[in-house]
């Protein structure tokens, strides 16, 4: 069960990493330029995938857990269902982002606002399953 709070903690860093350098990055649209941006993109591109591995793991371990209570725990069930969504569409946009050979007429803009809505989902789903986080913690 440690494992799968680690998991979760692993989950909880690598989100706050990649959102905070997230809006570093978007403060250029701003006027705002922050340097050494080419790091910054790299750190924002190596932990945003990092955060992909522990979802995808996370999703693994609590996949069956959590389609069995859909039922008793709707709101948990679907915040989660949500999360996933916007998860996926915020990877597709940053991965078609990153590897287009041609600038995409506001892809960035949609990347940002998708990674916006996502952050904040996965804030409730956090603060949904807290305490389940904690009993695993210690037990």
């Amino acid at each position: 069960m440690k494992n799968k709070a680690l998991i979760g903690l692993g989950l909880v860093i690598t989100l706050a990493v990649t959102l905070l350098i997230g809006i570093i990055l978007h403060l250029k649209s701003h006027g705002i330029i922050i340097q050494p941006r080419g790091v910054l993109k790299a750190t924002h591109w190596i932990v945003g995938y990092a955060m992909t591995a522990l979802l995808c793991i996370h999703w693994s371990q609590f996949h069956k857990m959590l389609t069995a209570m859909k039922k008793k725990f709707r709101w948990f069930y679907a915040d989660a269902r949500l999360l996933v969504v916007l998860f996926i569409a915020t990877l597709l946009t940053g991965t078609v982002k990153l590897l287009s050979p041609v600038k995409i007429p506001h892809l960035g803009l949609w990347h940002y606002g998708i990674g916006i809505a996502m952050s904040i989902a996965a804030c409730i789903h956090l603060v949904r399953g807290l305490p389940a986080w904690n009993k695993m913690r210690k037990g």
